[in-house]
């Protein structure tokens, strides 16, 4: 009867609700660190060792909870962290652009 729809609906409802995440912050600072480390090995590593210097520092105010500190300290390494890889990317293609621009400018010249 009744009984049975209300708790086959209680029972869905439970079925859709996902459990609660352990540690909502935790997942953000070990992916900013892990973009930091990777643009050291594949990125400009001098860059990437300060964007991992500096998503340290915010792991470091998360953890004291100054939050804004945090944030601003993340956003740096970030942003270093991506221009690493960039400068990287740009140094690899247009390494070898270079090098052909300039045998076709010595073809050309003789």
């Amino acid at each position: 009867g009744w009984m049975d729809d209300k708790a086959g609906e209680a029972l869905m409802s439970v079925a859709v609700v996902a459990p609660p995440d352990p540690a909502p912050g935790r997942r953000g600072r070990h992916r900013l660190r892990c973009l930091a480390a990777t643009s050291i090995i594949c990125g400009c590593s001098c860059l990437g060792v300060v964007a991992l210097v500096f998503a340290v520092k915010s792991e470091e105010r998360r953890k004291a909870g100054r939050m804004a500190e945090a944030a601003l300290w993340g956003g740096r390494a970030r942003r270093l962290a991506l221009i690493s890889i960039a400068v990287w990317l740009a140094i690899l293609v247009l390494g070898p652009l270079l090098l052909w621009l300039l045998s076709y400018a010595i073809a050309q010249a003789e």
